[in-house]
């Protein structure tokens, strides 16, 4: 019997401690009237786990634990109803250190689809004055536009604000750029500014639905090696996370047409696999290009494969990979 695996990415990461916040938030004026859990959703132990986009930038953020709405307090359900009412609300919340609401203008910028079951919020880094140590204490694996946080070191600058499992999106406003020659750059000078007790506000992306957090830990696992005594070269590592990501994407958008129909035995008999005028497909994700050469004359010939009760459901092939949104 094979071992549960813990789930280590949580809401909030198990090395950034939390801090008490009191704020002001009031509800979109576009939002009075909605189904609550349209505009926000506080789950049971008091988290918020969804903020509507009109309001998402209001002094809340998702990840959140509310502690009481204006005078209210240990019901979910009577604190949401208080934060509906469309009025200026004094809210105290429990929230992961050095995090705040993301502006409008910057979340436009940086990262204009928020995806759903995601929060995203700004981070400010700067070295304690009683840290004597310049590491920086993170290792990040830049894939699609995002530095993800594989590593976070204990007793380091970053140790107490960033944690394994959060995504950067940007760094002081601006964007974190492609895997190409720009982005390894881009991201030692921003972290270099730490070293020097410079402070760096980061755009964090992290998963908050429990189904995500599970395929990100699974992701971000496969991308690494958590075995200090294997050593690989960093071509193949390369290798190895451009096709963690293109098995991610394809897998579960392609639909493979099937060839076991009787159309297909009215082609002709002779080869014709090595003639011009064979029909290609042509799949391109990541960094590969893949071609599939048919026999089949024609691609109207082709046909779907018939979901039997033992196939896997086609409901699945309207899921999106983890990165369809850019």
């Amino acid at each position: 019997m094979s071992k549960k695996k813990n789930l280590w990415l949580t809401p909030i990461p198990s090395n950034v401690p939390t801090q008490k916040v009191a704020l002001s938030f009031k509800i979109a004026a576009s939002d009075v009237g909605k189904p609550p859990n349209d505009v926000i959703k506080i789950d049971d132990d008091m988290m918020i786990s969804f903020i509507s986009t009109n309001s998402y930038a209001n002094g809340l953020i998702m990840s959140d634990k509310i502690i009481k709405v204006n005078d209210i307090s240990g019901k979910a359900a009577k604190c949401q109803a208080e934060l509906m009412r469309g009025e200026t609300c004094q809210v105290e919340v429990l929230r992961r250190k050095g995090a705040f609401p993301v502006t409008k203008e910057r979340l436009h910028k940086s990262l204009p689809v928020v995806k759903k079951g995601y929060a995203v919020f700004a981070v400010e880094v700067e070295r304690p004055s009683n840290m004597t140590t310049t590491a920086i204490g993170m290792k990040l694996s830049v894939m699609k536009k995002r530095g993800f946080v594989v590593k976070s070191d204990p007793n380091t600058i970053t140790a107490s604000f960033i944690g394994r499992g959060d995504s950067i999106v940007d760094m002081d406003g601006t964007p974190v750029p492609p895997l190409d020659g720009t982005a390894e750059t881009f991201i030692r000078e921003n972290l270099a500014k730490l070293s020097t007790g410079r402070k760096v506000s980061f755009l964090v992306e992290r998963p908050i639905q429990l189904s995500l957090a599970k395929e990100m830990q699974k992701y971000i696992e496969s991308i690494t090696c958590d075995d200090a005594d294997v050593e690989m070269a960093k071509d193949v590592i390369e290798i190895g996370r451009e096709a963690s990501n293109m098995h991610f994407i394809v897998l579960k958008k392609l639909t493979t047409p099937s060839i076991l129909s009787s159309d297909v035995r009215k082609r002709k008999t002779n080869d014709k696999t090595s003639e011009s005028a064979e029909s290609n497909i042509s799949i391109s994700t990541a960094s590969t290009e893949m071609k599939i050469t048919s026999d089949v004359p024609e691609g109207d010939e082709l046909k779907l494969v018939v979901t039997k009760s033992h196939a896997v459901s086609s409901k699945h092939d309207e899921e999106g990979g983890m990165f369809d949104s850019e």
